[in-house]
């Protein structure tokens, strides 16, 4: 059965009253729910992707009707679109295709009733995800995370959110939905002192969940 926490800072994250400098190069993205159900799982796919990246929520946390999450976003052009599908407690899913997001002026979407598409069963969902560990093994605390699809030229959403970090020796874990083949990703890590960690990871089905660690030697030189 789903065994999800209602969207707050996870048991691994850590509240930073901090404004990071490196923050002024992301935009930002705020996701409200004007549904009647938690939002129990929210995909973000970067606009140039044929696939989906991992759920933004974490694999932990919900999203309350009426609440709101917002989270820094990184992609290369002065503007970028990006698809999102959110799943609620009931099985409702919602999808926003080709919202466009542009420099200078912070993102706003609503997942409302009116977006609804489709109902699925919770129970099946969670068969067909695979979920990621990651750990920080940096000695560092990592302030942003980034994972996304390869074919994809934008990092996308950063998923510590706007007020998180990943603390040195903690971890994060990440849902992702089950292909019939193996996915490649990017993932990119930067620490308090604005060094980056950056490698690819092959997402393997038949491996069912796995972890992966963020070394200190992965550092960008």
């Amino acid at each position: 059965m789903l065994n999800k926490r209602t969207w707050a800072l996870g048991l691994f994250l850590t509240l930073t009253t901090a404004l990071w400098a490196q923050s002024e190069f992301f935009n930002t993205v705020e996701f409200h729910n004007k549904t009647k159900g938690e939002i129990y799982y929210l995909f973000c796919s970067p606009g140039d992707s044929e696939f989906w990246g991992p759920d933004v929520l974490g694999g932990n946390n919900t999203l309350d009707a009426g609440g709101m999450a917002e989270f820094y976003i990184s992609y290369p052009e002065n503007s970028n679109t990006f698809d999102f599908m959110a799943i609620d407690e009931f099985g409702n899913t919602y999808e926003l295709y080709e919202k466009e997001i542009t420099d200078g002026t912070p993102a706003k979407f609503v997942i409302s009733e009116d977006l609804k598409i489709d109902t699925v069963d919770l129970d099946t969902l969670e068969d067909d995800l695979i979920a990621l560990e990651i750990r920080n093994l940096t000695g560092f605390e990592i302030y942003y995370l980034f994972v996304s699809p390869s074919d994809s030229a934008m990092y996308g959403i950063d998923f510590m959110d706007s007020e998180t970090t990943l603390p040195d020796e903690e971890s994060i874990s990440l849902l992702f939905f089950k292909d019939d083949t193996t996915i490649d990703y990017d993932i990119q890590g930067i620490d308090e002192d604005e060094d980056t960690y950056s490698f690819s990871l092959t997402l393997d089905p038949e491996l069912g969940d796995q972890t992966v660690d963020i070394n200190y030697d992965d550092m960008d030189s």
